[in-house]
């Protein structure tokens, strides 16, 4: 758009600036009928170009506006003085110059300092939101117009953000990469650029995790402790060095958070996986809840193992309740803090609790069920309970 205001407004300035020097020998009402006529032919011409599609309405009334604020111009102005005609040429050719000199000159300083394709990005956003498969065109409209403006301007950090997520988005992991690295660089340490990062370098590198994209993701929990995908990139780290331990409990801080069902099926499955390998840790406690009426919607279920009474829990899953019925295991895997875990406890209850609220924490209205103490200090063999939930009376 910034090219066809600017051609636009050239050779308007040039058409008025011209039409003096040219029309100069006229009579004054030849001179104001053929500048009503440019007149004329300009409107036609903005009309022609709206219907095209190449002005916007509100475009085309401020063209229309700078074109009779010109021409308004040429009617006021007052009669000019007689002169010698070679006064009078060097005088039009001096407008004609200046008519013409002035807008290019613009252009020229507005390239030079100026942002002429600022405008083309404001909804560069939008790119987010586009599918490789769906939206291709655009997809490679976006691609070639953000790597013509990080070549122009290696400072802007947007822009080799968003060019990093097509690279992402076309499956060219390294350049995203390389992408998302110069945006860091840039705007130094934020969650979106670092997260996407990660991404990137993980799938560049075939599915690992090399010792920066580890930075990275440490990093990021740092801010975001159960950050769901980098929990997940680092389980699946986990399970390709069969460390299925700390696979489970990473999938399971992953599957703490609010999921939508598809990355919920994928990391439970996940954990499942890593919980066969990882086979029986004694002590255990296995916990079956089941719920004798529908759980409210959206609400959290906490399957807990903590000190008789209450205290710090020893091990915690959480899960959505819409999940039960389901069987839960409870052991060192899934310490709520490996400096103290189950197998240091020598008794522990099991409260199971579906909460509104979706914290750990009871609240009036929790449906909650809890164990006797049981003695865990020692177990040769897995505890397992039948826990069944109700709604409070």
């Amino acid at each position: 758009m910034f090219w066809l205001w600017a051609a636009l407004l050239a050779l308007a300035a040039a058409a008025f600036a011209a039409a003096p020097f040219f029309l100069s020998g006229r009579s004054g009402i030849e001179r104001a009928a053929t500048l009503r006529a440019l007149y004329r032919q300009r409107l036609d011409e903005l009309d022609d170009e709206t219907r095209a599609g190449l002005l916007e309405a509100s475009e085309r009334q401020a063209m229309e506006a700078e074109l009779g604020r010109a021409l308004l111009g040429e009617f006021d102005a007052k009669a000019p003085v007689a002169k010698a005609p070679a006064a009078k040429a060097s005088r039009g050719w001096a407008w004609l110059i200046a008519g013409i000199a002035t807008p290019l000159a613009a252009v020229v300083l507005y390239l030079s300092i100026g942002e002429p394709d600022a405008s083309m990005l404001s909804g560069a956003s939008h790119v987010m939101r586009l599918d490789p498969a769906e939206d291709r065109i655009e997809l490679d409209r976006w691609r070639a117009l953000l790597g013509h403006r990080v070549q122009r301007r290696e400072d802007d950090a947007g822009s080799w953000f968003l060019l990093g997520r097509i690279y992402l988005a076309d499956e060219d992991y390294a350049a995203a990469a390389a992408a998302f690295e110069r945006a860091h660089a840039l705007a130094g340490e934020d969650p979106a650029v670092d997260f996407h990062w990660l991404q990137a370098r993980y799938l560049a590198a075939g599915g690992r995790l090399d010792e920066g994209a580890a930075a990275i993701a440490e990093r990021i929990l740092a801010q975001t402790p159960n950050q769901p995908m980098v929990l997940e990139l680092l389980g699946l780290e986990a399970f390709r060095r069969a460390d299925y331990r700390e696979a489970v409990a990473l999938f399971n801080r992953a599957l703490a958070n609010p999921l939508d069902p598809l990355p919920r099926r994928v990391l439970t499955t996940g954990f499942a996986e890593a919980r066969a390998r990882l086979g029986d840790l004694l002590p255990a406690v296995d916990v079956s809840v089941t719920a004798k009426a529908q759980p409210p919607e959206g609400a959290t279920l906490f399957v807990i193992a903590r000190p008789p009474g209450g205290g710090m829990p020893y091990a915690v899953l959480r899960r959505p309740a819409s999940q039960l019925p389901d069987t839960f295991r409870l052991d060192d895997a899934v310490s709520m803090n490996p400096a103290a875990p189950l197998s240091m406890a020598e008794q522990v209850e099991v409260v199971v609790r579906i909460s509104r609220a979706g914290t750990a924490t009871a609240h009036p209205g929790d449906w909650q069920w809890r164990s006797k103490p049981l003695a865990v200090a020692n177990a040769e063999a897995l505890i397992a309970l039948q826990a069944e939930l109700k709604p409070p009376s």
